[in-house]
């Protein structure tokens, strides 16, 4: 559940629209669907102390959140990672998490709200640690220097970051998954790539199959 504890974390993005990229010349990619309207939303009580309860619905309404498709583009060069959404009418709320799975370790692509937008490229959560009540627990993960780059495409429906293969150790192949968390007017929303069911939110993204780097 490490996941929802942290992503419920998640401070509020203020976004930018850029065009989009060319994929590269030379390159493996792929491109898988998701179910449309699946989106989660999380109710958060107080009650019973001291840890209280939550609660999970649908919100089939929400088409910015709604994630309805993962694509990778696995270049000489760079990584082209893409969640495509049934809408993508603005940012407010937003955080976005690429998961990277590679033959050599795996990563985390963080999108998150500052000033300016930020990507960054994290190895991916340790194992949680308990901390005490509440099933409460920390992860710890490693960053450093990367010039991914985000490019938002409204028009498209579209959010892309490119990572340069140098940052994730020039992988053999790569897996990704794609996760998309909100906050709406205090209401916790969000949406998993490649899984349907309710509760969902509350899992590890699953990931593509291998994409090998292109030649």
């Amino acid at each position: 559940m490490h996941r929802f504890v942290r992503t419920c974390l998640a401070t509020a993005l203020v976004g930018t629209a850029l065009g989009a990229t060319a994929a590269p010349a030379s390159a493996d990619r792929w491109w898988g669907r998701d179910h449309a309207g699946d989106v989660e939303q999380v109710t958060l009580s107080p009650e019973p102390p001291p840890c209280g309860t939550y609660a999970l619905t649908r919100a089939p309404q929400d088409r910015s959140t709604d994630i309805v498709g993962l694509s990778v583009v696995h270049g000489r060069d760079d990584i082209v990672l893409r969640a495509h959404y049934r809408d993508l009418s603005g940012w407010a709320g937003r955080s976005v998490t690429f998961a990277l799975a590679t033959d050599r370790r795996d990563y985390e692509v963080q999108v998150w709200g500052r000033r300016p937008v930020e990507v960054e490229v994290w190895s991916a959560p340790s194992e949680p640690e308990p901390t005490g009540q509440c099933d409460t627990y920390i992860t710890s993960q490693i960053g450093g220097a990367c010039d991914a780059l985000l490019r938002v495409a409204p028009d498209r429906a579209v959010i892309e970051v490119t990572v340069p293969r140098t940052c994730v150790g020039d992988p053999h192949w790569v897996r990704a998954g794609v996760r998309n968390d909100r906050m709406i007017g205090g209401r916790y929303r969000s949406d998993v790539w490649g899984r349907s069911d309710i509760g969902s939110i509350l899992d590890d993204a699953p990931l593509s199959p291998r994409v090998r780097h292109g030649s």
